[in-house]
């Protein structure tokens, strides 16, 4: 039994309009007719492993607005390149609808027409329809007509019995045409000349509007959607031809539709005659050119729209390849051409014509060392499926020195994987290494600048260190020990002498305990660095007339490594010392701050201010910056005179700062 959907896929599969369905989401086609296979000129196997990424230019405006409007509509139409298996592109109209399948799965059913053969196909189906129906109008009278032509003589009874058959014949012809007529999308008719009456085709509603009662119209009627003043002509032909021995008749003419518009048609038409020759029907088809002229005025704007983008594309295209610092390149692989940038000649100094010359031509300046190895790797890969190619060699400019050159290429490949362009770019990287090499010199100086500067630290750390030593707790042990000298002499006054001994020892040992508080690294590790710079703000307003305030909440100690907690704790213990010996300030805050990129470190003061654009004496803000830099950190002094220094560290976390 035959099911309805055994019939829709022998319809799909016979029908001569190339169809095709493919999935919605993905664009993979799941089915095809032969008529797609033929137009693409693939088998049915190779074109179902196919996606429309593959037949069609889907970056084509025309395509793109058609994948839009379907969307929106569930059906679209539109002028667009299909890509055959060859890789020739040749215009087609596609349409296109949207179904839900059993497993509500989204597809789309697409009819591509070629355009591009679109005259010549109309006059091969109109001779092809002629064809047809002369030769079955032929082969029924040579079926009817059962004459032997070889005897000479043939009598009455053969005549009338033949005469039988072509009636017999002829009706069966009559009803094939029908059959033609109503699937056929020209105007198929046949004109019973007697009886007057012109059996019409269904798609004449289609065409021209006309909706007949059993198909059927009087010549008279037929006569009166001819305009006026080409009615007269046509009948005269059409009259001329049926009195004449002619077996076809054509012609052209103005028709009126049934909303009042007019159409250009032709008309071919079999004469059918009897065995006197007299005429009794005509059968054939009016052709409606209007459609065609409409297609082709379609066409014509497209091809103008699409030359017109084109030509727009190019100029832009010319202007970015011409623009880059690069030297920009498109070889032709089938003509070993190659289209170079300005920068080209901008690089190198070699002038061509029209920025084009032969890759011969370009590969004679490769270093004479590196050509060979370069043209091997160059033909290695054009022998493979790769789409990529890099390759570093030396050039030689115009002025014969040497550049060392990064060539680029991407390589587009036809169907069948073989590469017939190459696009890239040439890079001279000789600036890049120079510059890469001053920067390198620039740091390596700017590491020997930190080195000084720390190693200058350590002297000035050591120098203060003996200076603390010599001037202060030497003193008050000298001043201890002779007291004690004294307390031993005796006398009334040695226990005074003593307990003044025992206090200048003490405050020695203070001093000395103060003096190697500030060097070792323990407090860090013990106490952590917020603890140690709030027991450094809280030791120095006991003995100085500064309040200091602190602000570190937000540091998350335990994300950070000590080094550089110590780091920041000697930054805080430098500026703090600027402070208390230069500022005369009265106030001072100390904020640390974290974040997910950074660590900030503010230390602002009340005092006096000072120029932040002269040099002054001493290191202590040396210090600070090249301690900053260590850590790859910026350092900003905000001052002027009268109006105190704000000192702001940023740090952005890296592995060096934290875990």
């Amino acid at each position: 039994m035959i099911t309805d959907d055994m019939l829709h896929r022998l319809a799909f599969d016979n029908s001569l309009q190339a169809n095709i369905i493919t999935v919605v989401s993905s664009g993979k086609i799941i089915a095809a007719n032969s008529a797609a296979c033929k137009l693409l000129g693939y088998t049915k196997k190779e074109l179902l492993t196919k996606n429309r990424a593959t037949i069609f230019d889907i970056n084509e405006d025309n395509f793109k607005k058609m994948l839009r409007q379907r969307t929106a509509t569930a059906h679209s139409k539109a002028f667009v390149k299909a890509i055959k298996k060859s890789g020739r592109n040749i215009p087609c109209e596609i349409k296109s609808a949207v179904f839900m399948d059993s497993d509500d799965q989204e597809k789309a059913i697409t009819t591509i027409t070629d355009m591009s053969q679109n005259n010549q196909k109309q006059k091969n189906i109109d001779a092809k329809k002629e064809k047809v129906v002369a030769h079955n109008i032929d082969l029924a009278r040579s079926k009817q007509k059962n004459i032997d032509t070889k005897k000479e003589k043939i009598v009455a009874e053969n005549i009338v019995l033949a005469l039988a058959k072509s009636d017999a014949r002829l009706a069966e012809s009559d009803e094939w045409i029908r059959y033609i007529a109503k699937t056929s999308y020209d105007v198929m008719w046949d004109w019973d000349i007697a009886a007057g009456e012109i059996y019409v085709g269904n798609s004449i509603e289609d065409l021209f509007g006309y909706k007949l009662q059993d198909n059927t119209v009087s010549f008279k009627e037929f006569t009166l959607c001819l305009l006026p003043e080409e009615k007269d002509v046509v009948e005269k032909k059409i009259i001329k031809a049926l009195a004449s021995r002619n077996k076809s008749w054509d012609g052209s003419f103005m028709l009126k539709r049934r909303d009042g518009s007019i159409a250009s048609t032709v008309s071919r038409a079999s004469i059918v005659r009897d065995g006197n020759g007299k005429a009794h029907h005509m059968i054939g088809v009016i052709h409606d050119l209007s459609r065609l002229k409409e297609l082709e005025e379609k066409l014509e704007h497209e091809v103008a729209t699409n030359l017109k983008q084109f030509i727009e594309y190019k100029e832009r295209f010319n202007l970015i390849f011409n623009s880059s610092s690069d030297i920009l390149y498109d070889i032709d692989l089938a003509t070993n051409q190659i289209i170079l940038s300005d920068a080209y000649e901008k690089e190198f100094g070699y002038k061509i014509t029209d920025n084009m010359t032969q890759v011969e031509d370009w590969a004679n300046h490769i270093h004479t060392d590196d050509k060979e190895a370069v043209i091997q790797d160059y033909f290695r890969m054009l022998a493979t499926t790769d789409t990529e190619w890099k390759y570093g060699y030396r050039f030689l400019r115009a002025d014969h020195s040497m550049a060392d050159v990064l060539s680029s290429a991407i390589i587009l490949r036809n169907a069948n994987g073989k590469a017939y362009r190459m696009i890239g770019s040439m890079k001279d990287v000789s600036k890049q290494r120079v510059l890469e090499e001053k920067l390198e010199d620039e740091i390596r100086l700017k590491e020997k600048r930190i080195a000084e500067a720390t190693e200058e630290a350590k002297e000035t750390e050591r120098s203060d260190i003996g200076k603390e030593l010599h001037d202060n707790v030497n003193q008050l042990l000298s001043a201890s020990r002779l007291y004690l000298d004294i307390a031993r002499r005796g006398g009334k006054n040695t226990e005074m002498y003593l307990n003044r001994s025992s206090e200048y020892t003490l405050t020695a040992i203070e001093a000395i305990r103060k003096l190697s508080k500030g060097l070792t690294t323990d407090v860090i590790k013990n106490l952590g660095l917020c603890e140690a710079i709030e027991n450094l703000a809280r030791d120095t307003m006991e003995t100085s007339p500064i309040k200091i305030f602190c602000t570190l909440k937000s540091f998350k100690e335990n994300s950070v490594k000590d080094k550089f907690k110590l780091n920041v704790f000697r930054m805080v213990q430098e500026q703090l010392n600027n402070i208390l010996k230069h500022s005369k300030a009265t106030r001072m805050i100390i904020s640390l701050s974290q974040s997910k990129k950074s660590i900030i470190l503010t230390i602002s003061d009340n005092g006096i201010g000072f120029d932040t654009g002269k040099h002054y004496k001493g290191i202590g803000l040396s210090n600070i910056r090249s301690r900053t830099s260590a850590f790859n950190g910026v350092a900003d002094f905000v001052s002027q005179p009268g109006q105190g220094c704000i000192l702001t560290i940023i740090f952005h976390i890296t592995d060096q700062i934290c875990f």
